[in-house]
């Protein structure tokens, strides 16, 4: 009976050491006070973006479909080994614009995030060629596309067995595509749009009181010959197909799109706007009845949509802005998270920047996270940026992923996924990210422009 006490003892100290070893405290130090809030101010203090030679922009455009010929994973809200019917294709475009010295791109798949190994490999090959390149990453958020983009063991285990061999060919695509639309840049006007739609969408954590920002934004585009483009974001979660459906769908964003080029638009593209937090509601009937519905009366919206031209000469700069992280903070219950070097080996290791775009005075800023509208409408970003002489657009999954951005008060007293499970960044910030976008909206300010109509 010693002998047996004995081994009972042993097994009992190394589960508790296994445990201490995985689970660690969740770290609540105040955040202007963390390592990672102070470096991160100190790089916006002595950071400048320089605009490009005000000029005639050109712009041009391409896509292509993602769409394999044999069957893959799927990602969405439950791990699926593969598809079994194609709905609608899904998609990748791709918008050039260019002004004297200064060539971007903006790039958006039909995905519920812009796969990581993806950019790497996409910026990696432009650097190898020599292109001085800025490209901008965003993805519709549909959770009924592919999966099988991450190597990483969550990874694997949400979103299926890794696919070399369509991670290669859409590789390849999109950098034969960036040069097609370039190759097709005609001189362009260039607008700022933006319409009311938030009686469409609602808060998932707080239904009742929690803010929404429910505005279509994008940008419009008349080419000399004519012909026109769009970009459209909006904050409405892409997840109207069944959870457990095996259909490819790329949710109301395609439908959305679809419409507008059958009213008018050469072509058109969709970026997920500030998703965190807010689910599409107010359409009725079966999964791709509400699909068809939304995209139709979202697209009403966009064409009657307010339009502010800008100037015919403007100049476009662009920034990656590195992101300073604390340490993980994967939840496991209110008070504890898993340890950094176990957070490393099941997802990779927190990292992400924001990207900067800025056409005239337009900012596209992009987000490694589903980042949440609350925290636009709580902190009145918008406010901030019209008096600061900009228009502001944040996207989500610009080609890493942190996990949520949610408004900080949900932290301590919510228990939903998005505080939970899918905050990795732990409590604060909301904060943060408002401070970066606050300081960043003040970088190269000039007096407001007179949009011309």
């Amino acid at each position: 009976m010693k002998k047996i006490a004995k081994w009972f003892a042993y097994i009992i100290l190394s589960l508790a050491a296994l445990v201490a070893l995985l689970i660690g405290p969740i770290d609540r130090s105040p955040l202007k006070g963390s390592r990672h809030y102070q470096k991160m101010m100190g790089r916006l203090d002595t950071l400048t973006i320089e605009h490009s030679n005000k000029s005639k922009s050109t712009v041009g455009w391409s896509k292509f479909n993602i769409t394999p010929s044999y069957s893959m994973p799927m990602a969405g809200y439950t791990p699926k080994d593969r598809f079994e019917t194609i709905h609608d294709s899904v998609f990748c475009r791709i918008l050039a614009i260019e002004n004297v010295g200064s060539s971007n791109f903006i790039v958006s798949l039909d995905l519920m995030l812009f796969p990581p190994i993806i950019k790497d490999r996409v910026n990696a090959e432009l650097k190898k060629r020599g292109k001085n390149y800025f490209v901008f990453y965003s993805a519709t958020h549909t959770h009924s596309s592919l999966g099988g983009w991450d190597k990483s063991l969550v990874g694997r285990l949400s979103l299926g067995s890794f696919q070399e061999e369509w991670v290669n060919k859409t590789v390849q695509d999109i950098l034969t595509h960036i040069e097609l639309a370039r190759t097709n840049s005609i001189a362009s006007s260039i607008y700022y749009w933006q319409a009311e739609a938030n009686e469409f969408v609602q808060n998932r954590l707080d239904s009742e009181h929690g803010k929404v920002d429910g505005k279509l934004r994008g940008l419009k585009f008349v080419r000399n010959d004519s012909s026109k483009a769009i970009i459209t974001t909006y904050s409405g979660h892409p997840t109207n197909v069944e959870l457990l459906s095996r259909i490819i769908s790329a949710d109301y964003p395609a439908t959305l799109t679809n419409h507008l080029e059958k009213n008018g638009f050469d072509f058109g593209m969709f970026l997920a706007g500030m998703i965190g937090s807010h689910r599409l509601v107010g359409f009725e009937g079966s999964d791709f009845e509400r699909i068809e519905n939304a995209g139709q009366t979202l697209a009403e919206k966009v064409l009657s949509a307010k339009v502010e031209r800008l100037p015919d000469s403007i100049s476009i700069s662009s920034a990656h802005i590195p992101i300073d992280f604390g340490p993980s903070q994967l939840r496991i219950g209110k008070k504890l998270k898993v340890r950094e070097w176990a957070f490393n080996g099941l997802i990779g290791s927190l990292k992400g920047e924001l990207t900067y775009l800025a056409i005239g005075n337009v900012v596209l800023l992009g987000t490694p996270c589903d980042f949440s509208g609350e925290i636009f409408a709580q902190e009145k970003l918008d406010s901030l940026a019209n008096a600061a002489g900009k228009k502001l657009i944040i996207t989500s999954f610009n080609g890493n992923y942190t996990g949520y951005v949610t408004a900080d008060q949900y932290y301590e007293k919510g228990n939903q996924e998005e505080v939970m499970a899918l905050n990795w960044v732990g409590p604060y910030f909301g904060e943060y990210y408002s401070d970066v976008i606050k300081k960043i909206i003040q970088l190269n300010s000039r007096p407001a422009w007179k949009p011309q109509h």
